[in-house]
């Protein structure tokens, strides 16, 4: 598993108890006579007290030299700051988009002009929200013919649009001093990255990441995001990037909200909020095999994500030579979570790529997605100058890895079984979070039995399954038999058992269903120790089951990242990889 543990310099090496030992060490050489060592004792209150204050100073010691170094550093605003002077940028929120189908039943077409509002209600966090959705150009829907609505689709992002062009003050954020790097606050936030237009005396500026790759006479400007969520521009010097003109009324354009909660399941967004005409209805319906879900919207870059991703940015020097090249550079993209590449000759290299806020594939779980086919674009033409000649980049989005997990949990007493069975489903959540796992990873029992240690409540744990899924062995059981305390299921299908393995037997009745060893094998039949009167051979209707049962590290290759086995229903993923089983606590 990824390694999200910030390793702490300690500078001073000295704490509270090894402080107040070295004082006392010291009495003898100066205070012979003082042979009290008694808490009591007012000379050892005054040791304490000395100690107390070497203890706290010696901590914010060493707190200012972690929070020098962004590979130790844990507080958001300094890991930001330690960012941009490697030269990173950062992730701020990013927005979903959906593909909308409005349909018309009147008898005249009905224009639906850009940018034109509508809403699904979603609960996050215990409540509902809305989330809206502007459209991202103006369509003309048919009109109803042959008792038929007229319909047609269109594209709409996740947001707000705000300021210029959109309020009634033409979101003005300041004037100029003419001075250089002058820095304009945004009056709202999240502000969805990539979305801000700056207009100066009727010139636009245009949002770059870097102002030292510009002239002076270029009308651009670079956006910085604090850990307040703040969101501010700022311009150049005339060296690179052009001042605004002294006394300039500065104008911006921009789009508020992004993040993972504009990722909405099909069939939620029904209600037009703006240019709304009588007989206009809107949804996001699933089409054949084209989910209707919304999907891209992440929330801003986490900071261990950033604490991981952005002294990799500065190894490559701008030019891909070595594989870990090619990954490090490509991480810069906005958009990019994590990258990894893979290469069999030096002429052609795979890079796989996982987007922001989306998994890059297709409900099929194969299918690249459209928001993993738009950030491929932008990766190779990040690339075009950055690759040595002759050499070709193909963009891959990544597999990944199902999980199947069982586990049985006994809670002590005093807690309630609810809150910390809660706690336990969470803490393997988090374990399994995008931001945790990587690619080539592998996570290991111990791994598991670690969070779950962190958990308060637990007794004692039990892990009876864990593996991948496509490592499970399940297979359908249509014939059983006992005899001489020997038991034999049949399988509909060639099994790939063998002579040791432990199965799950459920669905065939009792004595045979249970936990067992397997004592022997053929291409369809296992046999194993039973204990009970002979039972004659006979159909099992309808059919039981056998799974593996087994504890496995889980190992996945160069393009793989794991996580727990979901499924996917109108755009809705439930987790149904962990099979939890918890006793003992307050009911």
């Amino acid at each position: 598993m990824a390694n999200n543990y910030i390793p702490q310099v300690d500078y001073t090496s000295r704490d509270y108890e090894s402080l107040r030992q070295e004082l006392i060490d010291l009495i003898p050489f100066f205070a012979p006579k003082w042979t009290n060592r008694d808490p009591a004792d007012f000379g050892m209150t005054i040791v304490e007290l000395f100690t107390y204050i070497g203890d706290q100073l010696n901590y914010y010691i060493d707190r200012s030299v972690n929070e020098s170094f962004i590979t130790t550093a844990s507080q958001r605003d300094n890991v930001l700051k330690l960012a941009r002077l490697l030269g990173y940028q950062p992730i701020d929120s990013t927005a979903a988009s959906v593909l909308l189908t409005f349909s018309n039943s009147t008898a005249q077409t009905i224009i639906v002009p850009k940018r034109t509002q509508v809403a699904t209600s979603q609960i996050s966090s215990g409540q509902q929200v809305q989330v809206i959705f502007e459209t991202d150009e103006a369509v003309t829907v048919p009109a109803k013919a042959a008792n038929v609505n007229g319909s047609i689709t269109v594209t709409a992002t996740q947001g707000e649009s705000r300021g210029y062009g959109i309020d009634e003050d033409n979101g003005k954020i300041g004037d100029s001093d003419g001075s250089p790097y002058q820095t304009f606050q945004i009056p709202e936030s999240p502000v969805v990255n990539n979305s801000i237009e700056i207009y100066v005396s009727g010139v636009k500026f245009t949002q770059v990441p870097y102002l030292i790759d510009y002239q002076g006479y270029d009308p651009v400007f670079s956006v910085v995001t604090n850990s307040d969520g703040e969101t501010f521009v700022q311009f150049g010097d005339n060296i690179s990037g052009r001042i605004p003109n002294n006394g300039a009324e500065i104008f911006a354009y921009y789009r508020v909200g992004g993040g993972t909660i504009g990722n909405v399941s099909a069939g939620s967004i029904k209600f037009i909020l703006t240019n709304f005409v009588a007989g206009l209805a809107v949804g996001n319906p699933t089409v054949g095999e084209t989910s209707g879900a919304a999907s891209g919207g992440a929330d801003p870059e986490s900071t261990d994500s950033i604490r991981v991703n952005a002294p990799k940015s500065i190894r490559s020097l701008n030019r891909a030579v070595s594989l870990a090249d090619y990954s490090a550079l490509a991480i810069q993209v906005p958009g990019v979570a994590k990258a990894v590449s893979d290469a069999d000759v030096f002429s052609s290299v795979t890079l796989f790529i996982a987007p922001y806020g989306d998994s890059g594939l297709q409900v099929d779980g194969i299918t690249s997605s459209v928001v993993f086919n738009n950030l491929a674009e932008e990766v190779l033409d990040y690339f075009t100058d950055k690759i040595p000649p002759g050499v070709s980049l193909t963009l891959q989005p990544p597999s990944y890895v199902d999980v199947r997990i069982k586990l049985d949990c006994v809670i002590l007493s005093q807690y309630k079984r609810s809150q910390v069975e809660a706690n336990i489903v969470a803490a393997i959540n988090q374990l399994f979070d995008f931001d945790n796992v990587s690619f080539n990873d592998s996570i290991y029992p111990s791994d598991l039995y670690k969070v779950l240690g962190e958990v308060e409540g637990i007794s004692r744990t039990t892990l009876s399954r864990m593996l991948r899924k496509d490592e499970d062995k399940v297979f359908s059981i249509n014939n059983k038999a006992l005899t001489s305390n020997v038991a034999t299921l049949t399988t509909s299908a060639t099994h790939n058992y063998k002579i040791g393995d432990t199965v799950l037997i459920s669905g065939v009745g009792a004595p045979f269903n249970g936990t067992s060893v397997i004592t022997g094998v053929t291409s369809n039949t296992f046999t194993y120790a039973l204990i009970n009167d002979n039972v004659t051979s006979a159909a099992v209707s309808p059919v039981g089951t056998s799974k593996l049962v087994i504890v496995k590290d889980i190992l996945c290759a160069k393009r793989e990242l794991p996580q727990l086995e979901t499924t996917r229903n109108a755009g809705v993923i439930t987790v149904v990889g962990l099979e939890l089983g918890v006793t003992g606590g307050i009911s």
